[in-house]
């Protein structure tokens, strides 16, 4: 039985990432087809637009504004945080070694925001 833990490990270490993309792609499928259906149905029965675009939801990625800044912060408080668990003499095999990194790349996450802010503020606002 102890020789099928670490079969049981890769498998289920395997299995786990394909069936969140399997259901992600489905998903994002599904959601394709919905829209397709809208549209289609929109052009059968002649809607205007006003009430065309109130079944239509547009999609807007505010989150990709800032990506590379976003990710470096990330990465950087996320070094600083190995860093600081290396001054401290923490063992890889403590929580808390992985909690000062964690800590770190929040702390970066937070700096990202800060300045993500600062940087909106200064630009015109865009009309749609």
């Amino acid at each position: 039985m102890e020789e099928l833990v670490p079969i049981l490990g890769v498998i289920f270490s395997l299995s786990i990432p394909m069936v969140v993309m399997y259901f992600v792609a489905k998903m994002v499928i599904n959601e394709k087809n919905r829209d397709k259906e809208i549209r289609q149905l929109i052009i059968e029965h002649d809607m205007d637009a006003e009430r065309a675009k109130l079944l239509i939801k547009e999609k807007r990625d505010n989150n990709s504004r800032y990506p590379a800044l976003r990710w470096g912060c990330l990465l950087m408080g996320a070094g600083l945080g190995a860093l600081a668990a290396y001054f401290l003499n923490m063992s890889t095999k403590s929580a808390f070694f992985y909690l000062t990194i964690a800590f770190g790349c929040g702390l970066g996450l937070f700096i990202s925001f800060l300045i993500e802010m600062k940087l909106s503020r200064k630009e015109p606002p865009v009309e749609e």
